[in-house]
């Protein structure tokens, strides 16, 4: 009786320690993801956060606000743990490792700038329309 208890508990335990080493490897890649396609965008948001803080501080700020963005990535990796698989992920990753990829990474930022401009361009037109159904 002592041994099958023993070998359930054993099963248990290298069933759970498996289910969170895929868990740890999912998030790793998760996050990776993460920080490939919203990584730079992060920096562009908190910049004028960064420069509220005195310049005596920004550094020190830079810092904590860093290590924040590590546990938001891993809170947003939950959410990519919803609605992706391990595979599918490992194949987005490809992709990003792809020229075309690289390419997206590194030019997202500076669509995302132009697109914001036509958007607050688009948004003075719309309150045009909108004052005409008020």
């Amino acid at each position: 009786m002592k041994k099958l208890i023993f070998i359930l508990c054993f099963i248990l335990g290298t069933s759970a320690f498996a289910q969170q080493t895929e868990g740890d490897s999912f998030q790793k890649k998760a996050v990776k993801l993460i920080e490939l396609t919203s990584g730079q965008q992060f920096e562009i948001i908190s910049e004028p956060i960064v420069n509220q803080i005195p310049e005596e501080n920004r550094e020190a700020f830079k810092k904590d606000l860093n290590e924040s963005l590590n546990g938001l990535y891993v809170k947003l990796a939950e959410i990519y743990r919803e609605e992706f698989t391990e595979a599918e992920i490992d194949e987005i990753l490809a992709f990003y490792d792809t020229p075309v990829g690289k390419k997206m990474v590194e030019t997202t930022p500076k669509v995302m700038e132009k697109a914001m401009t036509v958007g607050q361009q688009w948004g003075v037109e719309l309150q045009g329309i909108m004052s005409k159904y008020m």
